[in-house]
């Protein structure tokens, strides 16, 4: 029982979860798992298989009949966006920590969108996997709205947000994300690429819009999963691309690396 209680707070410690939130996972009291945790209670076989299954180890690993398991993979998003790690967990995948490297997103001359979102999406990759363990799976993104070719980013003022709106209204212009798996030396960049059509807008409904804030921190000056969805008549493509991740095409390249989501296998391959 002691060994069980010592792995109970090594593996709770590593996967940085508190003793009350393990308790609710194990759907008993606080003061019940204190006591396993401490060895002065014996968990029942239900409950340590409970366990297992949260961390990811077999029973007998928490019962000091086993090895420890061997370093598992972690999967790292690099990215601050509340909206790609919303579509990550859409996705099935979980356990996944976020590194976000700051990162100079200048790039040379003549680039197409879709080479643009390609370049800083593997730039930001290998920034995260330096910060990474070798055997670590990083996934990175960066997304453009393009408007006649142009690419259109995020707003330095509201005139420019008013500016950039103005020119989508009554248009279609598209929007370009690049994505990227990297574990080790293989690396997969790809894009996908969504024509969105916006409606006629006036002017009084451009400043409401800007005054709503929304605008100010998003490429092309709109969201289309919040209030600038009111904007928007039309979509052809993946819709989770204009929101910030292809979800469709990356589910296709994290199979590649051995992550199934279908199948609910989040594994990653050391």
């Amino acid at each position: 029982m002691k060994i069980l209680a010592i792995r109970m707070r090594e593996l709770r410690k590593a996967a940085g979860f508190s003793q009350d939130a393990v308790a609710k996972r194990l759907d008993v009291g606080m003061s019940t798992y204190c006591r396993y945790e401490y060895g002065e209670r014996e968990p029942s076989a239900s409950t340590i298989a409970a366990l297992a299954t949260l961390y990811e180890v077999p029973s007998d690993y928490l019962l000091g009949l086993d090895a420890p398991p061997a370093d598992k993979p972690s999967i790292i998003l690099a990215s601050n966006s509340p909206r790609r790690k919303e579509l990550l967990g859409q996705m099935g995948l979980k356990n996944f920590v976020i590194i976000a490297p700051d990162v100079d997103e200048s790039v040379e001359d003549g680039l197409s969108p879709a080479q643009i979102v390609e370049h800083l999406s593997l730039r930001k990759a290998q920034a995260a996997a330096k910060k990474a363990g070798a055997n670590d799976l990083i996934i990175a993104a960066d997304t453009v709205v393009a408007l006649d070719g142009a690419v259109l980013g995020k707003p330095h003022s509201e005139s420019e947000a008013f500016s950039m709106l103005t020119a989508l209204s009554g248009r279609e212009h598209h929007v370009y994300t690049g994505v990227t798996v990297l574990q080790g030396e293989k690396a997969v960049t790809e894009h996908e690429e969504t024509a969105v059509l916006f409606r006629e807008i006036t002017p009084d409904e451009i400043w409401d819009y800007i005054a709503t804030g929304e605008p100010m921190d998003k490429a092309g000056s709109y969201g289309i999963q919040g209030l600038g969805a009111l904007l928007v008549s039309g979509i052809r493509g993946d819709y989770c691309n204009v929101v910030g991740l292809p979800v469709f095409r990356l589910g296709r390249i994290l199979a590649g690396f051995g992550i199934d989501l279908l199948q609910n296998k989040e594994q990653t391959k050391p």
